[in-house]
This record gives C-alpha cells, sequence and structure tokens, in this order.
C-alpha cells in the first residue's frame, strides 16, 4: 500500500466523521450544535442513529484506526512517533467503534441513571478516549517537529494537542453547560485536524 493511499484512507476518515456530525444535527428537530453532544444525535432512541453509526461514526473509527497503523511505517521510525500514532489509533479510532457499536441512552444520561450496558460502554469509551488522546497528539506534535521538512505540521499538531487538552478539561467539567455540544465539538476537531495534518504531510 503506497504512502498517498494510507494518506487518501486517513482522510477520508476524518471527512466521514464531520460528514455524521453534520447529517445527525441536521436530522434531528431542535438539535443544538452548541449545547447537545455529538453521541445524542445517534442516541439507542434517534430514529436515524443506526445509520449514522453504521454508515459514517463505525466507519470513520476503523478507517483512521487503520490510517494510524499503517502511518507508522512510512513517518520517521522513533518510538514517540510510533507510540503516539498507536495511542490516537486505538484510543480515538477504536474509541470511536465503541461509541458507535454501543450508542448512548436517551439523552446520553449524562447523570448515568440506571445507565444501560450500552451507555455504560459508551461512557467508559469516551472517557477513556477524551482522557489519553490530547496527550497522543502533543506526544506526536513533538515527535513531528524531528520529521524532515515538517517543523509547521509538528506546531500545527502540537496546538491541536494542547487544545484539545485544554477542551477535554472543559469537557468533564461542564458536563452540563449549556455549551457542552461547543465544547465537545473544538475537542474532537482539533483531534481530527491533527489527524489530517499528519495524513497531508504523509502525502506529500
Amino acid at each position: 500500500m503506497t504512502k498517498s493511499t494510507v494518506s487518501n484512507i486517513g482522510i477520508a476518515g476524518v471527512v466521514l466523521f464531520v460528514a455524521a456530525a453534520i447529517s445527525g444535527a441536521l436530522l434531528i428537530p431542535g438539535y443544538s450544535q452548541v449545547s447537545n453532544f455529538l453521541s445524542e444525535s445517534y442516541a439507542i432512541d434517534t430514529t436515524y442513529g443506526i445509520y449514522l453509526r453504521l454508515m459514517g461514526y463505525i466507519p470513520s473509527g476503523l478507517l483512521i484506526l487503520f490510517f494510524c497503523f499503517s502511518a507508522v511505517k512510512y513517518l520517521s521510525q522513533t518510538k514517540a512517533t510510533t507510540i503516539a500514532l498507536r495511542g490516537i489509533g486505538l484510543f480515538y479510532g477504536g474509541g470511536t467503534i465503541l461509541t458507535g457499536i454501543f450508542p448512548c441512552d436517551a439523552g446520553c444520561n449524562k447523570e448515568m441513571i440506571n445507565p444501560s450496558v450500552a451507555q455504560f460502554i459508551h461512557s467508559i469509551s469516551g472517557l477513556f478516549s477524551y482522557v489519553t488522546v490530547p496527550f497522543f497528539v502533543i506526544m506526536l506534535g513533538f515527535a513531528a517537529l524531528k520529521w524532515k521538512d515538517a517543523v509547521y505540521t509538528g506546531k500545527v499538531i502540537l496546538l491541536c494537542g494542547f487544545v484539545s487538552l485544554v477542551f477535554a478539561v472543559l469537557f468533564f467539567s461542564q458536563l452540563n453547560s449549556p455549551y457542552g455540544g461547543l465544547i465537545q465539538r473544538i475537542l474532537e476537531g482539533s483531534i481530527l485536524l491533527s489527524i489530517t495534518f499528519t495524513a497531508f504531510y504523509l502525502k506529500k
């Protein structure tokens, strides 16, 4: 498999995720991208949730997982690069797959009152993803600074990592905030942007 193909797979994973996020918001009357979590658009009680999961989030997670593990072969063979990419692949790509397979309860049950098994797995997966991935992105940013002609790419990835870390802290401290959806989207967007920049660097 060529570098260009692996790069395209990473970009496709990001595009699928963004498309699913936008589609979910448009399909649910009254849904707010500022206040509602992404998971609420494909919760167990939503009409189009199954389609968003099967055609959006789950394949997106698979593509990102495959991209991260495959990109290691073509990027600088340092321990930091390998750990960072595999960490992002496992905890972000894998986490996206798990949260798609196990959707949250109606309204995403933020208080975790008598949660279903799916809600429990969904929440634990999201927790591990948001707690670990920002640090892997930061590690990737520092590693990228040492790649050939990648100073700009490394700086952007580093910025994405620190932004995702700040918004991960905000997310967990403001679960019931009227801006919870916006906080989550900035968190997710910064991670997806780091993957996008990594993919474009690989392509060139």
